[in-house]
């Protein structure tokens, strides 16, 4: 895990582009007046909440995408990380695995952030730089996988950040 999130570090350039561009249109007082967000009594049950609802967003989107039933999918909490997962236990085709692995970042991430651009909204500037943050192991995954066929199958790790990939596999 330490590896993947090192490794993911240069993919925080979206969560800066976005502050940066909030910042260039409605400057720092929103951000100012929203730093309250940071205090930890508020930002450790946003923070919690949202990593829980990225992992679920995840497994529900994986489930969507593939047409697959719950029971495929895992959901749990890994000690040794101190972190929630979703895991979905079978190969599904990469482009049911990307749009899974993107939702997090669109509807914790990037939505907020547009919604903060078009009202100057300083507290959901914030949820959208530090959730889209929080996808960026994702978008490394995704980095990764990027030359791989659409019709590649794709397994979720079980255990780590990452991915199995098949090619030229039949899976029934």
């Amino acid at each position: 895990m330490l590896k993947a999130q090192t490794a993911s570090l240069p993919f925080g350039i979206f969560a800066v582009t976005e502050f940066f561009v909030f910042v260039s249109l409605w400057g720092f007082d929103p951000v100012t007046e929203a730093s309250d967000i940071l205090l930890p009594w508020y930002f450790f049950p946003v923070f919690m909440t949202g990593i829980v609802l990225h992992e679920a967003i995840h497994g529900v989107s994986w489930m969507l995408a593939a047409r697959l039933p719950f029971k495929k999918m895992k959901f749990g909490f890994q000690i040794k990380s101190f972190t929630p997962y979703a895991h979905c236990t079978v190969p599904i085709p990469k482009s049911a695995y990307f749009i899974g692995t993107i939702m997090p970042a669109v509807l914790l991430g990037f939505l907020p952030f547009a919604i903060s651009l078009a009202g100057g909204n300083g507290w959901l500037l914030i949820v959208g730089v530090l959730f889209t943050f929080a996808a960026i192991g994702d978008f490394l995954i995704l980095w990764l996988i990027r030359s791989v066929s659409w019709n590649a199958m794709v397994e979720d790790h079980s255990e780590n950040a990452g991915c199995f990939v098949y090619v030229d596999t039949e899976y029934s």
